[in-house]
C-alpha cells in the first residue's frame, strides 16, 4: 500500500541494453534538432503588455479575485488596509504580538515532536520523513489576505479574512488532521458533498408534507465565529464515537489544539496571532467546522436538514409561527 503522505520518489529506472540506451539518446538528438512550426507569440500586444506591467508595479492599489465568482478586482489599497485594519483590530478574535525566528523554531520543534511521538507509538512509520521539518528554519508564518465580497456590496466592499497557512509550522498537523476528520465530516447526516450530489439529494425527498416552507440559511462569519472550547469538544465527541480508532482521541485533539491556538500571522509588517476561531485556508477546518455544526444542530430535526459547510438547506413543516 502507498501511504497517503510521502516525499517525492527520488527512483530512476535502471540502465537498459546499451543498443536500447543508443538508440533512446539518438531519438532525443534529433528531437532537439526540430524546429518549432511557428514561433512563440504574445497573447498581448505592446500597450496590454506595458498596461499590465503598471498595474502589476502599483503600490496604490491590491489586485485580487473576488470571493464569489470569477472576476478580478482591483481595490484602493487605503481601502483595502483600511478593512483589514478594521477586521484585525477585534480584540475578541486576534492580538498583536511579536514574534522571532526562535518563535517560530519552537513551534517547528513541538511538531516534529509531536510527529515523533506518533512514530514511537507505531501509528505513523515511513511517513515520518514526510511530516517532520528538516531544518528549525523550514517555516513561516501564515499571510494574512482579503478577497473582496463583491456580493455583498459594491461600495465599502466588506472582504473576506483569508490565512494562508502554505509553509507555516502548523500546516503538516493541519494535514494529518484533514486526512483523519474528513471520514467524519463525510459520514454526518446533513453533509452535502456538491452541488450535484444536494440536486440528486432534493430527488430523493419525494413528496413533502402539505405546507412544508423550504427556507436556506447562512451561518453569519462561521470559521472566527467557532469558540475553541466549543470547537474542540465536538470534535472528541466525535472522535469517541468511533468504531477501532488508529489514533487516540486525545492525540487528535491536541493537535487540532495546536494549529488553533498557534495560528500566527503577517500583515503589513506586523504580526497577529488569531486567538478564537478557525482560519480558514488551514487543511483541517472545513472539515472542523462541519464536525462542530453537526455536533451544534443535532437537536435540530426538521423534516429535512442538509447543510454545505455554513450553507443551510432545512424543510420546515410547523408553520410560519
Amino acid at each position: 500500500d502507498i501511504s497517503a503522505f510521502h516525499c517525492k520518489s527520488t527512483w530512476n529506472p535502471p540502465l537498459g541494453s546499451a543498443a536500447l540506451e543508443l538508440f533512446l539518446s539518438r531519438i532525443g538528438e534529433e528531437i532537439f534538432k526540430l524546429l518549432p512550426g511557428r514561433s512563440n507569440t504574445y497573447n498581448l500586444n505592446k500597450t496590454q503588455w506595458l498596461a499590465m506591467k503598471n498595474l502589476a508595479s502599483d503600490r496604490s492599489i491590491v489586485i485580487k479575485s473576488s470571493d464569489k465568482g470569477s472576476c478580478v478586482v482591483v481595490w484602493d489599497r487605503k481601502d483595502y488596509i483600511l478593512e483589514a485594519k478594521k477586521q484585525l483590530d477585534d480584540s475578541t478574535i486576534y492580538r498583536s504580538i511579536s514574534y522571532t525566528e526562535e518563535d517560530m523554531q519552537k513551534l517547528i520543534k513541538v511538531s516534529n515532536e509531536i510527529f515523533e511521538d506518533l512514530a514511537a507509538k507505531n501509528i505513523i512509520k515511513k511517513e515520518l520523513k514526510y511530516f517532520t521539518y528538516k531544518y528549525t528554519k523550514a517555516a513561516n508564518p501564515g499571510k494574512f489576505y482579503l478577497l473582496p465580497k463583491l456580493q455583498k456590496r459594491l461600495g465599502d466592499v466588506p472582504g473576506r479574512p483569508i490565512i494562508s497557512n502554505c509553509g507555516t509550522p502548523t500546516e503538516k498537523i493541519s494535514e494529518f488532521l484533514d486526512h483523519h476528520l474528513k471520514p467524519i465530516m463525510q459520514n454526518g447526516t446533513s453533509y452535502v458533498k456538491d452541488s450535484g450530489y444536494f440536486l440528486s439529494m432534493l430527488q430523493e425527498i419525494g413528496d413533502m408534507p402539505e405546507g412544508s416552507i423550504l427556507v436556506t440559511a447562512d451561518v453569519v462569519g462561521l470559521h472566527p465565529s467557532i469558540p475553541n472550547s466549543d470547537g474542540l469538544e465536538a470534535l472528541r465527541i466525535k472522535l469517541d464515537n468511533r468504531r477501532e480508532p488508529k489514533i487516540s482521541t486525545e492525540d487528535l485533539v491536541n493537535m487540532a489544539k495546536f494549529v488553533l491556538t498557534n495560528n500566527i500571522f503577517s500583515f503589513n509588517e506586523s504580526y497577529k496571532q488569531q486567538i478564537a476561531g478557525t482560519a480558514m485556508r488551514s487543511k483541517f477546518v472545513p472539515s472542523y467546522a462541519c464536525i462542530f455544526m453537526d455536533v451544534e444542530n443535532e437537536d435540530f430535526k426538521p423534516y429535512c436538514w442538509k447543510r454545505y459547510i455554513d450553507d443551510i438547506f432545512f424543510v420546515w413543516t410547523h408553520g410560519w409561527e
